[in-house]
């Protein structure tokens, strides 16, 4: 039953925000598509210094006083913050403004993430942690946040004992692909997505090494994050 209240609710505050064309889209891509995403990977053994964002930022986990922010702009979320699932962590200015949000999901949450998540994380070994739900408000896109503050939450895996930290990203996802790219990540593997009268299917396909082939994915997401 509260399973059908969070979605009630989730609907009544996309409703209000003015995002119910999303909410349609979602649908439809559920009844038939075909699609396909990066899983990008980052080796957290290895020192890495992102580009440095136009202003300052504080990586730090969501506080219950950020919810009203956050659900204004990603009503959508109301679920997975409803359920706590840990860490949500946000990116925030000097002044205290949120300018991004993601959460960093350790290999003994994954059961609990799933019900958000579209697919089966059999990808996921112990050894790795999920970044997922990459937001940058409005207001600060085009400032280079996401690679610096994504670049530190996936360091925040080291905490959990994680030696990677994965991320999926749609393949027409360019300012996301170019974000993940400059916070130290590079595709290794392939998903292909299908969607048929709401049954989802995947399928994984792996890239070639980038140490050992010059793979058009790899070169062009190493362009993107210098662009």
């Amino acid at each position: 039953m509260s399973g059908f209240s969070d979605q009630a609710q989730r609907l009544l505050l996309v409703i209000r925000s003015g995002k119910f064309a999303a909410l349609a889209n979602e649908f439809a891509k559920r009844i038939f598509s075909n699609s396909e995403s990066y899983l990008l990977r980052r080796d957290l053994s290895l020192p890495f210094i992102p580009a440095t964002p136009k202003q300052a930022i504080e990586v730090r986990p969501i506080l219950d006083s950020d919810l009203p922010e956050i659900l204004t702009a990603r009503p959508g979320r109301f679920a997975i913050l409803r359920a706590r699932i840990p860490t949500c962590y946000l990116a925030v200015t000097a002044s205290g403004e949120i300018a991004y949000m993601q959460w960093l999901v350790a290999h003994s949450d994954i059961e609990r993430f799933k019900p958000f998540f579209e697919g089966q994380l059999g990808a996921l070994r112990s050894d790795e942690v999920l970044l997922e739900f990459a937001y940058t408000f409005e207001k600060f896109r085009g400032q280079k946040i996401m690679g610096a503050a994504m670049a530190a939450i996936a360091e925040k895996g080291l905490l959990a004992g994680a030696r990677y930290a994965i991320t999926f990203v749609q393949k027409n996802n360019i300012a996301a692909l170019k974000g993940c790219g400059s916070a130290g990540f590079t595709p290794y593997m392939i998903r292909e997505e299908r969607w048929r009268l709401f049954s989802f299917k995947e399928i994984y396909r792996s890239l070639p090494n980038p140490e050992t082939s010059d793979a058009q994915p790899m070169e062009g997401i190493r362009a993107l994050s210098k662009g």
